[in-house]
């Protein structure tokens, strides 16, 4: 399973679109305090920008709300 900081950095580049330009422009510090790995870190920076989008453009408000409410939860 995936930790949370992973599923956290990506799921929200889907949701938030304002977050997903500011990570294409400056990967590193957008993950910047999230619990990631510097091997994570390169993994996530390298997700192709034309995916991201593709996928970020499928997910519906549902899913959306579902990640909101997730990833402002405690631990």
């Amino acid at each position: 399973m995936a930790k949370k900081g992973v599923v956290a950095v990506v799921g929200r580049a889907v949701v938030d679109e304002q977050y997903r330009e500011r990570f294409y422009k400056n990967p590193m510090a957008a993950m910047e305090g999230y619990d990631l790995t510097g091997e994570e870190k390169q993994a996530i920076a390298g997700i192709d920008r034309r995916e991201m989008d593709k996928f970020a453009d499928g997910v519906n408000y549902r899913l959306r709300s579902w990640y909101i409410s997730w990833a402002i939860s405690p631990s």
